[in-house]
């Protein structure tokens, strides 16, 4: 019979500024856990995971999400569940707000792998492709920029 655990806010581990993630292998469960701030201008590449399934809950703020070529503005209450194999990101587009507060639900869990492995080679966003390397190792592919970088190259091609 499987054991309840009870996972305290200070416990998980850390991978950046965020609170504690709580993954898979500390919960007993097939997923991953996360409530974060997104800070201005901040959230992944494009992206899409082979196996799990990625779901966001904003608690405060609006988060701008990709998924495929629609991009929307989630307000809080809002729900946005991506399958895997379909490209989505996420971002904090709006200067005019506090961080939003997203709850994030990864199934099955693992990403941890990929911010552990990001830690240990001292890698960031900053270096796209040793991100994306790094991203391949744990399932995931970077197909695209950034929110913001997408609409800013779409702008400049619309004149």
């Amino acid at each position: 019979m499987a054991e309840a655990r009870v996972v305290r806010a200070s416990n998980g581990d850390v991978y950046g500024p965020s609170p504690p993630f709580k993954h898979g292998s500390q919960t007993g469960a097939p997923f991953d856990f996360l409530v974060f701030d997104i800070g201005y201008m901040t959230g992944p590449p494009l992206h899409v995971h082979d196996e799990q399934h990625d779901t966001f809950y904003v608690l405060e703020g609006v988060l701008t999400v990709q998924i495929g070529d629609e991009i929307i503005d989630l307000m809080p209450g809002d729900f946005a569940s991506v399958p895997p194999g379909v490209a989505h990101t996420f971002q904090n587009t709006r200067k005019d707000q506090p961080p939003p507060k997203i709850c994030n639900l990864m199934t099955p869990g693992g990403l941890d792998a990929f911010f552990v492995k990001l830690k240990e080679k001292g890698v960031g966003p900053d270096d796209p492709a040793k991100f994306a390397a790094v991203a391949e190792t744990c399932g995931m592919k970077m197909v695209g920029p950034p929110i913001a970088a997408a609409d800013k190259k779409a702008a400049t091609e619309r004149g």
